[in-house]
């Protein structure tokens, strides 16, 4: 008897460090920084550097165990930071790109934490296509500076059900996107629905997204997407459209108390190709908006960019990208800075 323990007290011992030594915990991240020119209309040129472009730096640590069974748990914790200061893109959150524990089952996966929104084009559960360009280039000629995206959020909840010969389904819930954290009620609230196909060279999604703008006393904003690719060999071709009621996002630019709590109403419209060329790919985006402002004395306005880029791998971690974008907006958003400007930019993005 005290042979069998002190044997079975061996064995613990030793399956310990074994256990530790299964783990595959990942440290990864993006180092992108970029020199600029750019302008605002009516106002002076600037020079300088400027900080993930094609992509924003980060770091970050993730971890999946297999459970077995088709069952398997992980997290990822993802901070962003600036180049050339090294200083966190938000001060506020250790976290603040994504911070999700997550499930995964034969019928399908749950994720809890901060993540992007379905059309945010961040976090692992975004399904945004239709461009060419990331968001995370400048908004004078990427499809952010026309369409209405989700951002990230806190105290998100995401079903993703398996995949279906290529279509999959994303639900997403989030009671935090501000207002008092502890009164789920009484916080803006964000829902999201999203259908995805991507077999072969096919890229498909469509989006429903909706904003209860609580906070702002608005009425909610429900916002449709859909937008696709398709990689001929020869080119890539992107298309998106959007439609927005009572958007909410000018409040932020166009006179905020003569709004009122219809928001805005808008369409937008994508189109971009991407061709290889020269061992890189060169890229041209335009992009179109027309839309309306309940209750505002100028209501009606147009925005509209174009943009192109070129993006040359070095190696397979290290890519060279150049950037050329203008945009203008129109009536109510005559005068709105994000609306008005050129860009001409060059710089690398290193991940690891």
């Amino acid at each position: 008897m005290k042979k069998s323990l002190i044997m079975s007290a061996l064995l613990c011992a030793f399956s310990v460090p074994a256990a530790y030594a299964q783990s595959n915990v990942t440290l990864y991240g993006v180092i992108d920084g970029a020199i600029a020119v750019s302008k605002v209309r009516g106002g002076d040129t600037r020079i300088g550097f400027d900080n993930g472009i094609w992509a924003g730096s980060r770091f970050g640590i993730r971890e999946t165990e297999d459970l077995g069974s088709g069952y398997s748990i992980g997290f990822i914790l993802e901070q962003g930071f600036k180049t050339f200061s090294g200083e966190a893109m938000n001060l506020s959150k250790a976290f603040a790109r994504q911070s999700t524990l997550s499930i995964t089952a034969p019928f399908g996966e749950a994720a809890f934490g901060r993540t992007g929104g379905l059309s945010s084009d961040c976090g692992t559960y975004t399904i945004l296509h239709g461009s060419s360009l990331w968001t995370s280039y400048y908004n004078n000629g990427n499809i952010y500076g026309t369409f209405i995206l989700s951002d990230r959020y806190d105290n998100m909840a995401v079903y993703k059900t398996p995949s279906f010969n290529g279509s999959t389904v994303t639900l997403m819930y989030s009671n935090g996107i501000g207002g008092d954290s502890e009164k789920w009620f009484r916080n803006d609230h964000y829902y999201g629905v999203g259908y995805e196909y991507a077999a072969g060279k096919a890229l498909f999604s469509a989006i429903w997204e909706m904003y209860d703008n609580k906070t702002l006393g608005y009425k909610a904003s429900n916002v449709f997407t859909v937008g696709g690719s398709y990689d001929f060999g020869w080119a890539t071709l992107y298309g998106a459209y959007q439609y927005a009621n009572h958007s909410s996002r000018l409040s932020d630019y166009v006179r905020p108390d003569s709004m009122g709590k219809d928001g805005a109403n808008q369409h937008g419209f994508s189109a971009s190709i991407g061709i290889p060329a020269a061992g890189g790919t060169a890229k041209l985006q335009g992009n179109y908006g027309i839309g309306k402002i309940k209750g505002a004395e100028d209501d009606d306005y147009r925005l509209w960019s174009v943009a192109t880029a070129y993006e040359y791998p070095i190696s397979k971690r290290t890519l060279f990208y150049t950037y050329a974008g203008y945009g203008r907006g129109k009536k109510a958003v005559s005068s709105v800075d994000n609306y008005n400007s050129w860009t001409i930019s060059s710089g690398l993005s290193h991940n690891f």
